[in-house]
């Protein structure tokens, strides 16, 4: 059988629990738009005077609750995406399993179980080729011989995945759900082509160890698109970091003299050193006019420079950091490098077609 791929897993832990909120908000839908056909929906609750509240309207009222919370207008867009996108799967998943069932006269459940027992058994190889493929990612003091039965019960789960998609792939399942798109001026430190099919802007703030993290993924995608894909940083300096600002002034001062991607990985690289005599002496270890380095930290347009990202960020709903918008779709935090490849190829595959 066919092992699971190590690569990240699109449905995250929150958006499965995104899902499971979904879920429960399909069901009071049904149950809002169940109309005459259910007499529980139209039981009085409440009584103002003469006027009666209804147990449907009081569902309706929970959902839109429950749906403004957990997606807010602005900030929610990359999380509603992803729990309709589970959902729809989910939809998707079901139909084809019933389709197939009804037209081999077999229950839904008796069918799937057939299909997995006509696949290969799990073999005390596949158990080892699992580990050691995975070891790195185990903890360091777990021996095979503990992991061995959960690995073995694990590889027996993937057999359902495996069914469902090989029915997949023999349907044709189209996905015409449309990405939430933001407007971002693409203003900012840039590395790659100008006229690059696909623009990232990430929003970053050096002082930050997420943004750290991330900095070998988005050096990993310029590598991987270099004619592709356009990076553009800018300043979001979080008020909580106090040698944050100031390090934005820097690199902007570096950028003045055509360094600033070496100071960004100075600043990166020395996170705990970010004082104001040490943003000076990452300058000198470049070979920048000192002079002018030190004019321009003190200049109102650098300011006003970081004081603009930190404006259109607040606009954006980007309160925390990283934050990176795709062709103007939302993607937050410190995420694998998985995360940004899915989505600058459906981006690239777009534009292609």
């Amino acid at each position: 059988m066919k092992l699971a791929k190590t690569t990240h897993d699109r449905r995250s832990p929150a958006s499965a629990a995104l899902t499971a909120l979904l879920a429960c908000l399909a069901a009071l839908v049904a149950c809002a738009n169940a109309g005459d056909n259910n007499e529980a929906d139209q039981t009085p609750v409440a009584r103002v005077d003469s006027d009666s509240i209804e147990l449907a309207e009081v569902d309706q009222r929970i959902k839109d609750l429950l749906f403004a919370e957990e997606f807010p207008t602005g900030r929610g867009d990359s999380a509603l995406y992803e729990a309709r996108r589970d959902a729809i799967d989910q939809i998707v998943d079901e139909r084809l399993l019933a389709r197939r069932s009804e037209a081999d006269n077999l229950g839904e459940e008796e069918w799937l179980a057939a299909r997995i027992a006509d696949l290969p058994e799990i073999t005390d190889g596949d158990v080892e080729a699992f580990f050691n493929e995975n070891r790195a990612r185990l903890a360091p003091d777990a021996g095979f011989d503990a992991l061995s039965g959960p690995i073995r019960e694990y590889l027996e789960q993937l057999k359902e995945l495996e069914v469902r998609e090989d029915l997949r792939e023999e349907a044709e399942v189209v996905i015409l759900l449309p990405r939430e798109r933001k407007t971002v001026a693409a203003v900012g430190h840039t590395l790659g082509p100008e006229g690059a099919p696909v623009t990232i802007v990430e929003f970053s703030d050096f002082q930050c160890p997420y943004c750290s993290r991330v900095v070998p993924t988005v050096k990993q995608i310029a590598a991987r698109y270099p004619d592709e894909v356009r990076i553009v940083f800018r300043h979001l300096p979080l008020e909580f970091h106090a040698q944050a600002r100031p390090a934005a002034y820097g690199s902007i001062c570096a950028d003045a003299q055509g360094q600033f991607w070496e100071y960004h990985d100075l600043l990166f690289a020395n996170q705990r050193a970010l004082e104001r005599d040490q943003l000076s002496d990452y300058a000198i270890s470049l070979g920048l006019d000192m002079e002018a380095f030190e004019s321009c930290m003190k200049a109102p347009e650098t300011e006003a420079r970081v004081a603009a990202d930190l404006e259109a960020a607040e606009s954006l709903g980007a309160t925390g950091t990283p934050a990176f918008f795709i062709n103007g779709i939302f993607l937050s935090g410190a995420q694998p490098f998985e995360a940004f490849e899915q989505l600058i190829e459906e981006e690239l595959a777009g534009a292609d077609g």
